[in-house]
């Protein structure tokens, strides 16, 4: 049996915007080498989540543990140097810069360790290493978004987290991203997601939860969660009935 080791846990963690909360009393824990979705309704939570684990939101009580250190005061460059990058909704590549050159940007906190992380990225998107002195901004939707995690990738994460990555792809790119997920997952990176492709990000997931009004509700697999007749009804509007099957 597969031994699960914490990687993060966050502990009673309280963000607030304005005075009113935006998560409360948040407890989760990421074990090292799985994929965690987290899903809800807009405005649910799920990106001041992240930005929180981040460093870009500071909680106002609760701590977060990252490989057994507290991380929540941290400045955001000291937390990426510790292996947690953040990759944000609609994050965009740098358009008149060539692909290599945006991976440049991406490797600036450990710039020893480029030519194997260069590697290893051109080995998950054999699509960047071949369109590499290539305008960003020329690049395809779907090529963009490559380029983009290609690039928190170039950090070196052993945590990436990754904002609602499916975010305006075609079916076909959608399809490619989840099957690169996986490969990136087995290549021993942890992969944290969120985002309003329910059932794509749960899909990919090993464990998940959905939060509502900045608090964990559910908790499960992510086939457990998108079965659960309260998320169906909550994020899909559909009621289930005494005796019959949904789809």
């Amino acid at each position: 049996m597969e031994i699960l080791k914490p990687l993060l846990k966050i502990c009673n963690v309280t963000v607030q915007y304005d005075g009113i909360p935006a998560l409360k009393k948040i407890n989760l824990t990421i074990c090292a080498n799985q994929i965690i979705s987290v899903v809800g309704p807009n405005g649910s939570g799920k990106t001041t989540l992240m930005k929180a684990v981040a460093g870009i939101l500071r909680p106002i009580e609760g701590v977060i543990h990252y490989q057994h250190e507290m991380i929540q005061s941290l400045p955001i460059h000291e937390i990426v140097r510790r292996g947690l990058v953040y990759v944000p909704e609609g994050m965009n590549v740098f358009p008149f810069m060539s692909v290599m050159e945006n991976l440049d940007v991406g490797a600036y906190v450990a710039r020893e360790q480029k030519k194997e992380r260069l590697s290893f990225v051109f080995e998950i998107f054999p699509a960047l290493a071949d369109n590499q002195r290539k305008t960003a901004g020329t690049l395809s939707g779907g090529q963009k978004r490559m380029l983009t995690i290609a690039r928190g990738l170039m950090s070196g994460p052993k945590l990436l987290l990754l904002d609602d990555p499916f975010l305006g792809l075609a079916p076909k790119d959608v399809n490619r991203l989840c099957d690169t997920l996986k490969r990136i997952r087995r290549h021993g990176i942890t992969l944290f997601l969120a985002g309003q492709h329910v059932r794509r990000i749960l899909r990919v997931a090993t464990k998940a939860f959905l939060i509502e009004e900045g608090k964990i509700t559910l908790s499960g697999t992510g086939d457990q969660l998108l079965g659960h007749p309260h998320l169906r009804e909550t994020l899909f509007g559909i009621v289930a009935e005494s005796g019959i099957e949904i789809p």
